[in-house]
């Protein structure tokens, strides 16, 4: 009796463990990295580069700017924004200045001792963060194919402080899925080609970039290194 009860109880549990039959699923990947050392470093303020993008898109760099902006804003620290980082980068060595820390973080999606030291001096901050965007991608699917269709981003980011040293680093990739499509049970009408006719159905939406930026943000928010409060009994 016992054993048969056994079976049922985990029969029961694997069969919980399953994804419930039309539900969305979100695949989820979070490394993070931080000194040993972090809380000896006293960070009042950051500036927040322009995000890095492989293909240029001016839309990208806008959104990940926007989510890691809101996600971060509630560190404690004072911070510049990358819209003021650019100016000032823009200020201290034009276009080319730009184009060249772009490049450097499409290989290393940190800043060196070599760039650091000048960079944290033109932002007038003890920190520097910078973001690149591996991938910002919508897997959208046609009228008369079934599945679910996706959107996927992978981010990274570091933390350094003004002479380069390596503070803190994540990589964070998130997969949504939209609804479940099926041509055969959503047929909105009849396309005439040739000698046949063939069935025409209605698409489902892959999820925002907007979505799911904001859950990788949710994330950062809590893995971000706050600025400690001060030390309210030094006065005492």
């Amino acid at each position: 009796m016992c054993a048969r009860v056994a079976t049922i109880v985990l029969t029961f549990l694997a069969l919980a463990a399953l994804p419930a039959a039309g539900a969305k699923k979100t695949d989820t990947i979070d490394r993070i990295w931080v000194s040993p050392d972090l809380a000896n470093y006293v960070i009042p303020s950051i500036a927040m580069l322009p995000p890095a993008t492989f293909d240029g898109s001016a839309d990208s760099r806008r959104q990940v700017e926007q989510a890691v902006g809101q996600a971060l804003r509630g560190s404690g620290h004072r911070w510049v924004s990358p819209t003021l980082a650019r100016d000032l980068l823009a200020h201290a060595g034009g276009d080319s200045l730009l184009k060249a820390l772009n490049d450097k973080l499409l290989k290393n999606p940190r800043l060196d001792s070599l760039d650091a030291p000048l960079v944290s001096r033109t932002m007038h901050t003890r920190a520097l963060l910078t973001v690149r965007v591996d991938q910002m991608e919508h897997m959208e699917l046609e009228a008369n194919q079934s599945g679910r269709p996706t959107t996927s981003v992978q981010l990274r980011a570091a933390l350094v402080d003004s002479t380069g040293r390596l503070l803190w680093t994540i990589y964070s990739s998130e997969t949504a899925e939209g609804s479940q499509q099926d041509p055969n049970a959503n047929v909105i009408g009849v396309k005439e080609s040739g000698l046949n006719n063939t069935a025409v159905g209605a698409t489902t939406g892959a999820p925002t970039y907007t979505e799911v930026l904001e859950k990788i943000g949710a994330r950062w928010t809590q893995a971000f290194p706050k600025r400690a409060a001060p030390d309210s009994s030094a006065g005492k």
